[in-house]
């Protein structure tokens, strides 16, 4: 078999076999049947036997259609079996179709333990795709010579064959170490936590490091494997260095400095931070650290923001949820005439703050006289709220608080003012 033409007319040939004709028609019946049974039946709807008392008798209830499948597919198989003594074909089918029943069943168990995100995209993006994978060759390897087809060269450069094999192995390599190295790089890190005593922070970063390592020694053991030398690897490791000299500079200072800040745990999920634009401070809480950008989350426009963690160590950050607590104290200033009494002013302040929601009773609002202007006492009111997201409206309650008690008490809030006195008479001025 030197052409993929030779291949193909010989898995026509023997598929159109009379034996792998009848075994067909008799999985294609054992599917008629299934479907039949699973409306007579409705397993998964029905209530089962100690289903409130035992969790995982719900949770396995999801897969009484699968096992009933395997059921009805293995009794079909065992009849033709019984009858015509050619049922190979169907018994691999069954068997191989229990195999990927029981790791279905094993991924159910999982979800108990791990992270049911993790655990879900290792199903969705390896287990089925590699059953199918394996479903497909070990088909292929019943009607035909598999060994001959994944020898097949499909590219002749000098003296060197790319097989079908090589091209099978780069394709579906690279995008195993891409999709699948979520779970093993958690299994790996919750082995280390529990040996070590990792702190959550430490703990994510290590899952990535892990990651990482994995994706890269799979991608240079498929090199290998190849037959990529090891002088190109090298020259392509170099002219890495150089493009992160240059080129990638930015991106790499930003992947060191997400690993540092996953380390050391001193911005996480949920911290509300301050960030400094063109009107004031904005709040923001922090939705997802990553490897290259902080994603923020700002209340007052409803957007999300995309920050570089190399940011986070040229700059100075303010955080009102760190490792204590989430309180943070805010302030209104307000300036009142000269002619009232500063004992006044700071008794309707407090008074006033005391009576605003979402203001903490302790530590309780406290006035303050803060500086003699030239034409107002300045005045302050600090007080202390539970979520920093919520300081820009607070303050506005406050304020328009302070207004109206100041209205109703008579305390006037003075416009700038400026007295001149004239000496003399300038020639010239109208009388």
């Amino acid at each position: 078999m030197n052409s993929f033409s030779d291949i193909f007319g010989y898995i026509a040939s023997e598929i159109s076999r009379v034996s792998v004709l009848l075994q067909i028609a008799t999985f294609a019946l054992a599917l008629i049947s299934w479907l039949v049974l699973t409306k007579l039946f409705a397993l998964e709807n029905r209530r089962w036997p100690l289903e409130k008392r035992f969790k995982y008798i719900t949770t396995f209830k999801q897969l009484a259609n699968e096992l009933l499948l395997l059921f009805v597919l293995r009794a079909f198989t065992l009849a033709l079996d019984y009858v015509t003594h050619v049922a190979g074909l169907l018994f691999f089918v069954s068997g191989f179709y229990g195999l990927c029943l029981f790791s279905r069943l094993f991924i159910v168990f999982l979800k108990f333990y791990a992270p049911i995100s993790i655990v879900s995209r290792f199903d969705i993006c390896v287990l089925r795709p590699s059953y199918v994978i394996i479903g497909v060759l070990s088909f292929l390897s019943e009607i035909l010579d598999l060994p001959s087809l994944l020898a097949t060269p499909l590219i002749i450069i000098g003296g060197d064959n790319f097989s079908f094999y090589d091209f099978l192995l780069l394709l579906f390599g690279s995008y195993f170490l891409a999709t699948g190295t979520g779970l093993p790089a958690w299994g790996l890190t919750w082995i280390a936590a529990k040996v070590l005593h990792l702190s959550k922070p430490a703990l994510r970063a290590a899952e990535l490091i892990v990651r990482y390592l994995i994706v890269a020694i799979g991608l240079v053991s498929i090199l290998s494997i190849i037959g990529v030398n090891y002088t190109f690897l090298a020259a392509v490791g170099g002219g890495l260095s150089v493009g992160l000299g240059f080129g990638l500079k930015e991106v790499f200072s930003n992947f060191i400095s997400g690993l540092w800040l996953l380390i050391e745990g001193a911005v996480r999920p949920g911290d509300v931070l301050l960030l400094e634009s063109g009107t004031g401070e904005d709040p923001c809480e922090v939705l997802e650290l990553g490897m290259r950008a902080t994603t923020l989350w700002r209340d007052r426009d409803n957007v999300e923001l995309v920050v570089p963690n190399q940011l986070f160590f040229t700059q100075q950050m303010v955080t009102y949820s760190g490792v204590r607590d989430r309180y943070r104290r805010g302030q209104v200033l307000i300036g009142v005439a000269y002619r009232h009494t500063p004992e006044q002013v700071i008794a309707i302040l407090e008074a006033v703050a005391a009576t605003v929601p979402r203001i903490l009773d302790t530590p309780a609002p406290k006035g303050l006289l803060l500086r003699y202007g030239d034409s107002a006492i300045t005045y302050a009111i600090r007080y202390w709220i539970e979520d920093p997201m919520n300081g820009i409206g607070i303050s506005s309650q406050v304020s328009i608080a302070i207004w109206n008690a100041f209205s109703s008490h008579g305390i006037e809030i003075p416009y700038p003012q400026r007295v001149l006195h004239a000496k003399g008479v300038f020639p010239g001025a109208i009388p």
